[in-house]
């Protein structure tokens, strides 16, 4: 019986076997998951067309898609283009003959897009985890204001569109006194509606930003854009909509990562601008976590507490995202990688504590980390602080339990951040904003 996995491998095969003579083939994987090859060839270059069909189909078994459309060719593809022209193909395998990709998902299809930036309009962090309850969003939110007391102009963006945290974290809410109340008219999902139909605009953008109390003589700010605001209407009408990419007029796809980067140049090139981004995305292999990882040019910092089925889960992310076409041999600068950090969650204090967190990691990260038959200069060690592997550790902390930060009065006591976020504020500033991020 032939299972959904085993289906590129067998056409993968085919394709070496049976169609080595031309240049490159293309599996196409619909919804389903039945596996087709289109070859580049018009219907009389490819003469046995209707045996290579036939064969293919069978070896598919229920993963075939007919014994007449399992070998196709450029005459017999309504629109060839979307398949030889696509943006989205991976390439699978170089010999014996050039093997592509096109999946066909319903989501997730930003975990293997290019990034529409390698470098985000201001530096950017986005707190992403495969799982809740890590203190992701706690996290950013102490480090939202251990920025703003180092003077930076600090925009925290709650992108955990179903379950929003950080906007709760860092903006009072209270409905029987506006005056006291710090949240904005809109949030999220109204830029992510609204600029569906061309309406996400500097004026939009100012109406999204809450403001955070801070202790007095802090030099820096805070400005928080929720999930929602006071004035959002239709929620879940508008969250059934916020990922839907639309043509634009100009014959581009818009989708939810471009709304976001426009987002962040609208923080970039306002009157006062911010000159750090903080992007709490949602947990899961979800499209928010897939795109603001991967496409938007910011440095993802990936919670992790250690335990088993979080691994695993790191694992199966780590295999899928190796076929990213911003994942590189070599790992040079622009490299995918380079820009993602692991962060020990509610770690252990002990140096056997970290010992273990970090071998578990550099364990998980073989799958992302080039494959090589020999060790080279260039192999990732494990014991190399500077690699993406290496964890930055939150350490465990009970007070930070039901804490929130939007209340410089009763906010969490500094023995207490600096017991769990000691070792992170300063190397997270450091790969985020260089020296200017570090205490040191």
């Amino acid at each position: 019986m032939v299972r959904f996995h085993d289906a590129l491998d067998i056409a993968t095969e085919f394709a070496g076997e049976r169609l080595g003579g031309h240049d490159a083939v293309y599996l196409i994987r619909d919804l389903v998951g039945r596996v087709s090859i289109a070859v580049n060839v018009s219907g009389e270059a490819l003469a046995d067309k209707a045996t290579l069909s036939r064969e293919l189909h069978a070896r598919l078994g229920a993963f075939g898609p007919g014994p007449e459309e399992a070998v196709q060719s450029r005459d017999e593809l309504l629109l060839p283009e979307e398949i030889f022209q696509s943006r989205e193909a991976i390439a699978l395998q170089e010999e014996p003959v050039l093997v592509y990709l096109v999946d066909r998902l319903m989501n997730n299809q930003d975990w293997l897009r290019r990034p529409l930036k390698e470098e985000a309009p201001l530096p950017t962090a986005v707190a992403f985890s495969l799982k809740g309850g890590v203190g992701r969003s706690t996290t950013f939110a102490a480090w939202a204001h251990h920025l703003a007391a180092q003077g930076h102009r600090v925009l925290a963006v709650d992108l955990d569109l179903e379950a929003p945290g950080l906007q709760s974290l860092l903006l009072r809410q209270i409905p029987e006194d506006p005056r006291r109340d710090r949240r904005p008219d809109y949030g999220v999902v109204d830029w992510l509606v609204e600029g569906r139909v061309g309406q996400a605009d500097e004026d939009l953008f100012e109406d999204m930003l809450g403001s955070v109390e801070l202790p007095s003589g802090t030099p820096g700010e805070i400005r928080v854009i929720p999930a929602f605001g006071k004035e959002t209407r239709g929620y879940v009408a508008k969250l059934g909509r916020a990922y839907l990419p639309v043509m634009g007029s100009d014959g581009v796809e818009r989708g939810f990562a471009e709304a976001i980067l426009e987002l962040l140049n609208a923080g970039r090139t306002r009157a006062e601008p911010f000159d750090v981004a903080l992007l709490d995305a949602r947990a899961g292999m979800h499209d928010i976590g897939a795109a603001a990882v991967t496409r938007l040019g910011a440095h993802a910092f990936l919670f992790a507490r250690d335990d088993p089925q979080t691994w695993t889960a790191y694992e199966h992310l780590f295999e899928h995202l190796r076929w990213s076409p911003a994942v590189e041999y070599g790992m040079p600068d622009r490299d995918l990688r380079w820009r993602m950090s692991m962060v020990g969650a509610m770690a252990g204090g002990t140096e056997r504590d970290f010992e273990n967190l970090r071998d578990r990691s550099y364990a998980a990260w073989q799958l992302l980390y080039d494959e090589e038959q020999e060790p080279s200069p260039g192999t990732p060690e494990e014991s190399d602080e500077s690699m993406p592997h290496w964890p930055l550790p939150v350490y465990a902390a009970e007070e930070l339990r039901g804490a929130s930060f939007h209340d410089p009065d009763n906010g969490p006591a500094p023995v207490v951040l600096e017991g769990a976020y000691r070792d992170f504020f300063d190397r997270a500033g450091s790969r985020l904003l260089g020296n200017s991020g570090s205490d040191e």
